[in-house]
């Protein structure tokens, strides 16, 4: 009943510790259930406001070597902006290259045997048909010699000598005409010749192409207009076709990747918008512009310590304002679609 006596000793225990030992149980009571209250905000605010993570995204693109060879040059430099149909690096294929420069010398051997061949043919056809032509002339003419001193023979005009003289004349004119249609015919017989020459050079042509187009994929040209951001490899180094050599990026061209819980899909929509808030504290606006229908898993690092990888729907997303912030690729933030006092 009186605290500052004790079985009728007096105890020093002021009333400033007696005050000290109550806030002591308050402060307990308020330790033991932080745990509570935490969960009870967290349970009160997924309630009222609808959050998911995201990352910004700039457009990139990943030059690769079209060939196999080794890196001779890179005539670029790291954040530097380029330009479409800009040179980047030149790579060399020795073995490819001695490859262009044996296939080119075998496709203009055939050329110059195929012209050979068709000025000879074109010769041999021109002579043949003039010697032809005399000889079907004279034929003709002492065919009817022949006929002629045949009938005057008969009336007694002309003698036999002379008529067996023209008749030998008239043989060797016709064994002449024979000779001389085999020789036309041989140089029409030089068609076959010539088509399997022109067979093989178009198989040569052919792949003389696609080794040309190989050695012009030694230089890499710029697809797009935008700044390396990153360069793989160092001069002399070797590479295998598909290997990366740099990244490009496109800074005009930036968009958000949200998110989205399940449980919150029907603010997966086009035209959604919500808020945008940057590691720095900045706040944007923003809009949902495409919804490719993919459940993927979230990052481990958007997770906590405790908390398994989740499942989320991903949406795209594009600034309405202006962002004084400076968008870097995969550059966390976060995505409110809803606050307290209602949807954005």
């Amino acid at each position: 009943m009186s605290p500052d006596h004790d079985r009728g000793l007096l105890v020093q225990y002021s009333h400033a510790k007696r005050l000290g030992k109550s806030w002591r149980w308050y402060l307990i009571v308020l330790v033991v259930s932080l745990p509570l209250l935490y969960l009870l905000g967290l349970i009160i605010w997924d309630g009222v406001a609808i959050e998911a993570n995201g990352r910004i995204r700039v457009t990139n693109f990943v030059m690769r070597a079209p060939v196999d060879g080794h890196v001779q040059q890179i005539w670029v430099q790291p954040l530097q902006r380029v330009m479409e149909g800009e040179p980047l690096a030149q790579l060399a294929n020795t073995l490819l290259q001695e490859q262009h420069d044996r296939v080119q010398m075998e496709v203009a051997s055939l050329a110059r045997e195929k012209q050979k061949l068709l000025d000879h043919a074109g010769q041999s056809q021109s002579a043949s048909l003039q010697l032809l032509k005399f000889s079907q002339e004279r034929k003709d003419f002492l065919h009817k010699r022949l006929r002629q001193y045949e009938s005057l023979f008969q009336q007694g005009a002309a003698t036999q000598a002379e008529v067996a003289t023209i008749h030998s004349q008239y043989q060797a004119a016709l064994e002449n005409s024979v000779l001389l249609q085999k020789a036309q015919h041989s140089a029409q017989n030089l068609a076959p010749e010539m088509i399997q020459i022109s067979n093989h050079m178009n198989q040569r042509m052919l792949e003389f192409e696609n080794i040309r187009n190989q050695v012009a994929q030694l230089e890499l040209i710029a697809p797009i207009t935008g700044m390396v951001t990153e360069i793989f490899v160092q001069p002399e180094e070797y590479l295998g076709k598909g290997q990366p050599l740099m990244e490009i990026i496109i800074p005009d061209t930036i968009y958000i990747d949200a998110f989205i819980p399940p449980k919150h899909q029907n603010y997966a929509v086009i035209g959604q918008v919500a808020q945008v808030k940057f590691p720095n504290g900045e706040i944007a606006k923003a809009k949902v512009v495409a919804v490719p229908g993919i459940v993927q898993k979230s990052t481990s690092d958007e997770s906590g310590p405790l908390e398994t990888v989740r499942s989320a729907v991903l949406a795209r997303m594009e600034f309405i304002d202006q962002v004084n912030n400076r968008l870097m690729n995969g550059m966390p933030v976060e995505v409110y679609f809803r606050g307290i006092m209602g949807e954005y």
